[in-house]
């Protein structure tokens, strides 16, 4: 009896962890948005201000992904299984179980997260491409300063004229 009543905590803390991860995810995302926006708005101030906060929320999620590790461990030996490889053995070992309405509700939890993180995912290649552009147009100013300015000529059907560099 004692079991099924700690197997049901676990599982409940489990659930409660999941949709931590969404919050925090979801946290995540927002930043990543508004350093984009910040990196659009050339305001380096905040874009600092930005990145530290994303960099404190990365590190809030990797201790919820230990404590993730260290309850699925847990439950992992309250179900009498080997550790569970993906949410999905996890979902299936508390069915078995009957801890039918966790597993649902982590399941929903887990669709949320995946499209957060891909959501997450999108927003950093934007922000990627930004930057990459914008170090390309410092390299090309810094080159111009320098006098190392590489121009192409072009001909009368407007095609490079030869690659040649003047």
């Amino acid at each position: 009896m004692s079991e099924n009543i700690e197997l049901r905590l676990k599982s409940d803390l489990l659930r409660n962890l999941w949709h931590d991860f969404c919050e925090k995810h979801t946290e995540l995302y927002e930043v990543t948005c508004d350093e984009y926006m910040h990196l659009l708005a050339s305001d380096i101030d905040a874009l600092e201000n930005t990145v530290q906060e994303k960099q404190k929320t990365i590190a809030y999620i990797n201790r919820l992904e230990q404590n993730r590790n260290e309850l699925t461990q847990e439950l992992a030996q309250m179900l009498n299984g080997d550790t569970p490889q993906n949410v999905s053995d996890l979902l299936t070992g508390l069915r078995n179980n009957n801890e039918v309405e966790a597993a649902d509700h982590i399941e929903k939890l887990n669709l949320v997260l995946l499209d957060i993180i891909e959501k997450i995912q999108e927003q950093n290649k934007k922000n990627q491409f930004f930057l990459n552009k914008a170090i390309h147009s410092l390299n090309e100013l810094k080159e111009s300063f320098s006098g190392k300015g590489n121009y192409k000529t072009y001909s009368s059907t407007g095609m490079a004229n030869n690659g040649k560099t003047y």
